[in-house]
């Protein structure tokens, strides 16, 4: 007798163990799913796919950050916190409590003050200290200076003040010039006229080489009252005697030496000599200033031919020895005297 199978015509059949060692086939269903197993990727695919993930969120970063930038919110997040970390130092005490100044000679403390922009009890962390310092520098006797800030409430400005060199006359009008040739905006000149006068348009310039030079013969340049730039070539100078010194153009350190020599061994200034003219390397030409007066054939007197000094300067020129005019106001800047 043949056993009929119950098992679908077309079906797939599955086996199942039973009891007594006995297999039966599993029907298996047209719709189940039979797992596929995936190939695995290689190490080039999962380098690039990891490389496109970065991309991905790099640019996510970077669009988001790009609108942040363009629409302000940066700035506007960057200045709160900073507003609210000052406010948090300033009152856990971080505060303006004192001013130290080092090297003030001639600037008021209370200009350098000003120029902090600050008061007492401001946040100290607050405080631009370049601004600060710029604003120092602008001050009239200020060259240069440095802002320090010493936590948690001081503040120390270090100076370098300019230092007087001579008055510059012009056209009756005195202004303090500096070593570096600057002009001072300085009310009070009277105070500094004891300075040797410099006359000429560009002798404020010239004036520190000048000086430097008149400084290797320590024993003639006290004696030097005033200086006359000529032509903006070379210097004609005023001693306190009276006698006027005229140095070349090119070889004027030579001739300072020259003449320093011939006045230890002839004591020249102490003689009745108007002009010293130093002008030729090879010879020196003094003019006295009360010439002799010669007698005629007749036993009398006559006029002397005394010449007018050669190379005399424009009436405008002579230099005034004693500031008696002041600027009526103070020059704009260190360098703009008119």
């Amino acid at each position: 007798m043949r056993r009929v199978s119950a098992t679908p015509r077309g079906a797939a059949a599955a086996t199942m163990p039973l009891a007594g060692g006995m297999l039966r086939k599993r029907p298996i269903s047209s719709t189940q799913r039979v797992p596929v197993r995936k190939r695995p990727k290689s190490a080039l695919e999962r380098h690039l796919m990891t490389i496109g993930i970065v991309l991905g969120i790099a640019i996510s970063v970077g669009g988001a950050g790009y609108w942040s930038i363009s629409s302000g919110w940066v700035g506007y997040l960057g200045a709160l916190a900073s507003q609210r970390f000052v406010a948090a130092t300033a009152g856990a005490g971080y505060t303006l409590a004192t001013l130290e100044v080092e090297g003030r000679k001639e600037t008021p403390k209370q200009d350098v003050m000003l120029a902090l922009g600050a008061l007492k009890g401001d946040p100290i962390l607050d405080i631009d200290l370049e601004a600060v310092r710029q604003r120092i520098v602008d001050l009239p006797w200020v060259t240069a200076a440095v802002v320090e800030r010493r936590l948690p409430g001081t503040l120390r400005v270090t100076l370098t003040e300019a230092e007087p060199l001579a008055l510059w006359q012009k056209k009756g009008t005195f202004y303090l010039v500096s070593r570096s040739g600057d002009v001072l905006a300085v009310q009070d000149v009277a105070r500094f006229g004891k300075l040797p006068v410099i006359v000429g348009e560009a002798a404020p310039q010239k004036a520190g080489e000048l000086f430097a030079m008149l400084a290797s013969e320590p024993s003639l340049q006290p004696r030097v009252a005033a200086a006359v730039l000529v032509g903006n070539r070379r210097w004609n100078l005023r001693l306190d005697n009276g006698v006027d010194v005229k140095l070349p153009e090119e070889t004027a350190q030579e001739a300072w030496a020259r003449f320093a020599a011939l006045e230890r061994k002839h004591h020249l200034l102490d003689k009745d000599i108007s002009v010293i003219d130093l002008r030729q390397d090879d010879k020196l030409i003094v003019r006295q200033a009360h010439p002799a007066v010669a007698e005629d054939a007749e036993g009398g007197k006559k006029k002397s031919d005394q010449k007018a000094p050669a190379g005399k300067v424009a009436p405008e020129e002579q230099p005034i020895l004693t500031p008696a005019a002041t600027p009526l106001s103070a020059p704009a800047g260190k360098n703009n005297a008119t």
